[in-house]
């Protein structure tokens, strides 16, 4: 976390420090394969398609595992990220040996650019009225929550929406994600990561409104897909 000019905002680590790791963003592989995508409409003006989850498997699920970005998809929705978009992901290629034979693989970057969720656009002078306004609240964590990774052409779609998506169609992909949130995340484990912060830089008020809004989307995560919450 930093604190720059007044606003907060996240940094993330330097994954390659000696300079021998190639990165490459999600854009790269989408562009190679959709030459026709426009990275500012997110769109393929070719055939019409939408910046997709299906459009990142036609372009890079021969050589990634697709279960690394279901889950990364899981965690957006957990933390309600609205900006994964095609370069705030990105992946880094290796060799991988079978039989002698060498063969080019690629593996999901350490995540970065998650500014975009947790309540970052909320102002502090604001923040009551979510503790009070029912509405407004369920506006923050589902009527206004959208995914930048859509669902075939379906774009935007609401994070739980295209987690019911993932559930119909990916489902033993995804369960152990949805078991780990239900497993990790609790009172304790977020009160641990929030009092790592002083009140100047996350104010009381914030970090009432964190928990609430990483419970609720906890709980909701859980009912899609049909386990008991014991919290």
């Amino acid at each position: 976390m930093v604190h720059i000019n007044g606003r907060i905002g996240s940094m993330s680590y330097n994954i390659n420090k000696n300079n021998d790791i190639t990165f490459r963003e999600g854009l790269e592989h989408i562009q190679a394969h959709y030459p026709f995508y426009n990275k500012e409409t997110l769109t393929d003006e070719y055939n019409n398609k939408k910046y997709s989850l299906q459009m990142i498997e036609n372009s890079i699920g021969k050589l990634l595992d697709i279960s690394e970005i279901l889950k990364l998809i899981v965690f957006d929705c957990l933390i309600g990220n609205s900006d994964r978009h095609h370069s705030n992901w990105g992946v880094i290629p290796y060799i991988k040996n079978v039989d002698g034979e060498n063969y080019l693989k690629l593996k999901l970057c350490p995540l970065y650019d998650n500014g975009s969720s947790l309540c970052a656009y909320e102002d502090n002078s604001d923040i009551e009225i979510f503790f009070k306004d029912k509405m407004k609240f369920e506006a923050l964590v589902n009527t206004k929550s959208k995914s930048a990774i859509g669902w075939e052409n379906e774009r935007p779609i609401k994070h739980f929406d295209l987690l019911k998506k993932l559930k119909e169609n990916e489902y033993k992909l995804t369960i152990s994600y949805i078991e780990k949130i239900k497993d990790n995340v609790n009172e304790k484990s977020i009160d641990r990561i929030l009092n790592e912060f002083d009140n100047n830089i996350i104010s009381e008020d914030m970090k009432k409104l964190l928990k609430m809004f990483l419970f609720e989307r906890r709980k909701r995560m859980l009912e899609i897909y049909n386990l008991k919450d014991e919290v």
